[in-house]
């Protein structure tokens, strides 16, 4: 979902933020540093699409879960009197998130725009290395994009040299990909201030790195800090090039009068690994994820006293079973033999299996044919049991695990019903019906007692 997976990288980008300001951002090594940064950003945007099963539940993926759930079941709830209001909290929060994308994005072509508008302006030039100069009559704070760079005519009059050199040295480093870049991070991570404090800090090292060329080539410190003191007036007018007036002033006079930091120091980003360990523990587990978004709620009449043994009311109600994970059980019932013919089990196919008549068809059969066991509804017990199977290639329903245990009787329950399901049709993998792993959380409610803790 796509929703989801937006959270999962704001997390991601916040933790590395947090991370960057604390270790590094007041290192000395640019080049390291502007590497760092778009590292840790491109794997922001990774780490929530690596899976691998993940056979003990940790606090990290439950709350992983937790989040999960609160996220996916106001837009899967089927039940009539929640549907209404669920569907409309989905849209509302979908069009939120696109309309935000929309203004950024008019934003970003706009800021093109004008960037094309002033390269028909004034005078050019053509400068060695295939590097177009654009000479304006108006005030206007220098500024490189690509191979083009824009300066007035009175910077070029008084300081071609540093204004020049500060220019060429964006072009040569190559900053406008990066900030190509930068922007579709903030374009589909608007609503995060850590996407945009990342991209700030990063044009920031590119800042730093422009400035150290121009040092090396002999340019005046006194004079350079001057130079850049007189042009600190005026606004970042396009997000997308590389302005030689930033705002950050006093932290790049700062950083040109600081001792070099120890090489040493750059083994601080070493302190990305366990954060990528930990991202890659909470988003693990496919199999569950793999499964329906969904649970099947068996509710059992009211009256414990009065047990009706035959098909409870059953009520079913879609919420995201993404991320479900226990200590792996096995079910006394759910041990047959597999077939000889199977040679091996996918996690993930080209085409999952799929129930007669889709997911909403498999929830309906599971309400209609569960029934909740006695001795659990008068000893009150409830919860939810998870369980994975193998639908075989021809689509029988083979092996079955309890995943997650609640209560013998129930799992006993989830098992049968389970195993009472018609074929599937199958799984394929390359044009081939193949063997899958099938993941499906069954929850046992009691019916009349809904404010009633869970036994999980």
């Amino acid at each position: 979902m796509l929703l989801i997976y937006q959270i999962k990288v704001g997390l991601c980008l916040i933790v590395f933020y947090l991370l960057w300001k604390l270790l590094l951002s007041r290192e000395t090594f640019h080049r390291f540093n502007r590497v760092a940064l778009l590292v840790v950003m491109a794997l922001a945007l990774v780490l929530p699409w690596i899976r691998f099963s993940l056979d003990v539940s940790s606090p990290i993926t439950e709350q992983m879960v937790m989040l999960e759930e609160l996220i996916v079941t106001p837009s899967g709830t089927i039940q009539p009197q929640q549907a209404t209001q669920s569907w409309n909290v989905l849209n509302i929060a979908t069009v939120i998130y696109f309309v935000g994308m929309a203004m950024v994005l008019a934003w970003l072509l706009h800021s093109r725009w004008s960037l094309s508008r002033l390269f028909r302006k004034g005078r050019t030039e053509s400068l060695p290395e295939d590097i177009t100069l654009h000479v304006l009559p108006e005030e206007i704070a220098p500024f490189s994009y690509f191979r083009h760079i824009v300066i007035s005519e009175q910077d070029y009059r008084d300081n071609p040299r540093e204004i020049l050199v500060h220019e060429k040295a964006h072009i040569n480093l190559r900053h406008s990909l990066d900030v190509a870049f930068i922007s579709l991070v903030t374009l589909f991570q608007w609503w995060n201030p850590a996407a945009w404090l990342l991209c700030r800090e990063l044009r920031q090292v590119h800042e730093y790195e422009a400035d150290e060329a121009v040092l090396n080539e002999h340019v005046d410190v006194k004079q350079y800090q001057m130079l850049l003191i007189r042009k600190s007036v005026g606004d970042q007018l396009f997000s997308m090039a590389n302005n030689f007036n930033y705002q950050s002033l006093k932290k790049r006079i700062r950083m040109m009068t600081i001792n070099k930091s120890s090489r040493w120091n750059k083994l601080r980003a070493l302190a990305v690994i366990p954060v990528i360990a930990l991202a890659l523990l909470a988003f693990a587990n496919p199999t569950i994820e793999s499964a329906p978004e969904m649970v099947v709620v068996a509710y059992h009449p009211a009256s414990v006293n009065a047990v009706q043994p035959s098909q409870p009311e059953a009520v079913p109600v879609a919420v995201p079973a993404a991320g479900e994970k226990s200590v792996e059980e096995q079910a006394p019932e759910a041990q047959p033999e597999l077939q000889d013919s199977r040679t091996e089990v996918y996690e993930s196919v080209d085409q999952m299996p799929e129930f007669p008549g889709g997911e909403m068809e498999m929830m309906k059969y599971l309400s209609q044919n569960i029934k909740y066991p006695e001795n659990a509804a008068k000893n009150d017990i409830q919860g939810r049991v998870v369980l994975r199977f193998v639908v075989e290639k021809t689509g029988e329903i083979g092996e079955i695990k309890v995943l997650r245990s609640v209560d013998e009787e129930l799992d006993a329950e989830a098992v049968r019903v389970v195993r009472s399901m018609p074929n599937f049709t199958p799984g394929r993998k390359n044009g081939k019906a193949v063997a899958v792993w099938y993941a499906l959380p069954i929850s046992f409610k009691l019916q009349g007692d809904p404010e009633k803790p869970k036994t999980e």
